[in-house]
Parts: structure tokens; C-alpha cells; sequence
């Protein structure tokens, strides 16, 4: 039916699964970033803070964008891009709780 399946598999899309995965691994240079003291000592809290939230924004604007062209081409969602984006948030609250904890512990 499309000139270009690779983003239908099984009737679900998939073409924005890439971009979920790379947005996991930019929060997962943030978690070493929160986690790593020598890193933390060298990074601005606003910068994994700010970083957390600016990911989890993108990735809900792109979550609800791959909903709607899912409902325009007529096929099914994808739910591993709804577990992808559930880990983004779970890694964003979990940066910004490392990163307060290890700041807390630094300052003793």
C-alpha cells in the first residue's frame, strides 16, 4: 500500500522508534552525568535538571505526535514507544533524585 513499508511493522508504525532511542541515550548521559561524583562536581544543576525536562518534553510532544499520524494512516500503535517513553521519565525522575542526594552528600 506505501512506497516506503519500513515504517509499518505488523501494522504498527515504527518510524519514530529511532528517535525514542536516541532520546534514551542522551538521559542516559545525563544518569552517568547525576551519578559519576567526579562528573557531578564539574556539571551545573541545571543542566541535568534543565536537560530532564526539556527530554521528558520533547518526548511527550513526540509521543502524542506519533499518535496522531498512527490515527491519520489508519494503523495501530506501537506500544514499545510507549515503554520507551515511560523510561525516559522514569530516568528523568531518577537523575533529578541522584543528582539533589549526591549534591547533599558533597556538601558534608
Amino acid at each position: 500500500m506505501y512506497t516506503y513499508d519500513s515504517f509499518e511493522t505488523m501494522g504498527a508504525f515504527t518510524l519514530l522508534r529511532p528517535v525514542f532511542i536516541t532520546l534514551i541515550v542522551a538521559m542516559l548521559f545525563l544518569f552517568l552525568i547525576a551519578l559519576l561524583p567526579s562528573l557531578r562536581r564539574k556539571v551545573h544543576h541545571l543542566f541535568v535538571m534543565g536537560g530532564s525536562v526539556v527530554l521528558v518534553i520533547v518526548s511527550a510532544q513526540l509521543l502524542y505526535y506519533d499518535a496522531i499520524i498512527v490515527d491519520e494512516l489508519g494503523l495501530g500503535g506501537d506500544e514499545i514507544t510507549t515503554y520507551l517513553f515511560l523510561i525516559i521519565v522514569i530516568f528523568s525522575v531518577m537523575n533529578s533524585i541522584i543528582f539533589y542526594v549526591g549534591q547533599k552528600r558533597s556538601e558534608r
